[in-house]
């Protein structure tokens, strides 16, 4: 369970899954939100890819966080997932985007660092009560170069929801 959520303890239940996913549109606010989308291959949901952030018109920064199938997993998605969702948070005006890597999932480090991010630091969870290291990723503009294309429809009407750009 190397996440900062312990998902994996959730009830495996479709309501559980969309009750969570509710609660994060009924608390959105334009200074603090929390993005949740899914990533979609061969016509199924593959994975999801988020971003959040809290103060954001004065912070400027989000942090993302993904989960991804495990049959899904090695295959090039997760870089897809989180360099989309990068592009999008620059689009609405990111200065800074971060992310962590709970010990124990490397995989989540290796698409850190091979967007781009630079380890700045480490702290503990306890997504279960019990203390885990977790190195933590930050990401500027400057120098960002997607690794895949990434294209952004319909970003004039929801962006709003954002607050003022």
């Amino acid at each position: 369970m190397p996440f900062f959520y312990p998902w994996t303890d959730e009830p495996d239940s479709e309501e559980w899954v969309v009750a969570f996913h509710e609660a994060a549109r009924a608390e959105w606010q334009a200074d603090r939100w929390n993005l949740m989308l899914g990533a979609w291959a061969g016509g199924g949901l593959i994975g999801t890819q988020g971003a959040a952030a809290a103060d954001w018109p004065t912070s400027r920064t989000a942090e993302t966080g993904s989960w991804l199938g495990r049959r899904f997993q090695g295959l090039g998605y997760g870089t897809e997932m989180r360099a989309a969702v990068i592009e999008l948070l620059w689009a609405l005006g990111a200065r800074m985007v971060t992310s962590g890597a709970v010990d124990g999932n490397p995989a989540s480090a290796r698409i850190s660092e091979k967007l781009g991010y630079r380890t700045v630091g480490r702290r503990e969870i306890a997504p279960r009560g019990t203390p885990v290291g977790c190195t933590l990723f930050a990401l500027e503009p400057d120098g960002w170069s997607s690794p895949v294309p990434v294209e952004i429809d319909g970003l004039a009407a929801c962006r709003p929801l954002f607050g003022p750009g």
